[in-house]
């Protein structure tokens, strides 16, 4: 079978996310006052990534409608770009979407851009401590009228991975992070509108996707540099070491 050769000209697909467990918890019912003043400033300096406020006593969730062409209705979508969870914080930052949103950022930005949310949101909240943080790469790359099922039945010399649920799913642990990386084959689809009004939904080919979780492997206090060493390692497995982890399955 022709190797799939992977690179990052096929990504239809590519979100960054990142998320902060923290202690004490923060009960939003208790901290709704604090959480607004962080809602308003961070409109304010950042309205290219937050815009909508959905809250209440048990949620508290922005979202933002991207458009890859301004002035045309219907060429866009909301994505919830921060999530107060049970846990902390989720950021999530698209570096690239589905048409028809296209592109909306760059990679080096979307860390810069979690550094600042993260100054903001904890100068309000007290003496809080951040025990865990991690970043997530959402995935997907287009092989066109390819299917990816090989990827799946290759071998691996890597951590002992298995088959789970239709996808190879790998989890290890170095010297300090856990990373976990599910991928398998997917059929894109896009969805139509016709004259009369109704969608329908079209097969667009085939396609790759991918979720690399890269988070601190031992739970503690964090302090900014231990914050960085994360986001450094999570930088260092793409996509030189995933991409070729990835093109090396569809070789062997």
């Amino acid at each position: 079978m022709e190797p799939t050769r992977l690179g990052t000209n096929d990504l239809l697909h590519h979100v960054m996310q990142f998320g902060i467990d923290v202690f004490p918890p923060i009960e939003i019912h208790k901290e709704r006052t604090r959480l607004n003043m962080f809602y308003e400033e961070a409109r304010s300096r950042w309205d290219d990534l937050f815009e909508k406020l959905v809250t209440s006593d048990t949620e508290f969730r922005i979202s933002k409608e991207f458009v890859q062409r301004p002035g045309i209705r219907g060429a866009s979508r909301a994505v919830d770009t921060f999530v107060l969870t049970q846990r902390g914080p989720v950021l999530s930052v698209p570096v690239l979407l589905p048409e028809p949103v296209g592109e909306t950022g760059l990679e080096r930005a979307a860390v810069e851009r979690f550094r600042e949310v993260r100054s903001l949101f904890f100068s309000g909240l007290g003496d809080r401590k951040i025990m865990r943080v991690g970043l997530i790469r959402e995935l997907l790359f287009g092989t066109g009228e390819l299917s990816c099922q090989h990827l799946l039945a290759t071998q691996t010399t890597l951590s002992d991975a298995e088959l789970v649920g239709g996808k190879r799913l790998l989890v290890f642990r170095d010297r300090q992070c856990n990373v976990r990386l599910e991928f398998g084959p997917v059929e894109i689809t896009q969805t139509e509108q016709l004259p009369v009004g109704a969608r329908v939904e079209r097969s667009a080919g085939y396609g790759v996707q991918v979720r690399l979780d890269v988070n601190n492997s031992e739970t503690r206090p964090l302090a900014d540099a231990d914050i960085e060493a994360v986001l450094e390692r999570a930088g260092s497995l793409w996509p030189d070491e995933l991409l070729k982890y990835l093109n090396e399955r569809s070789t062997s």
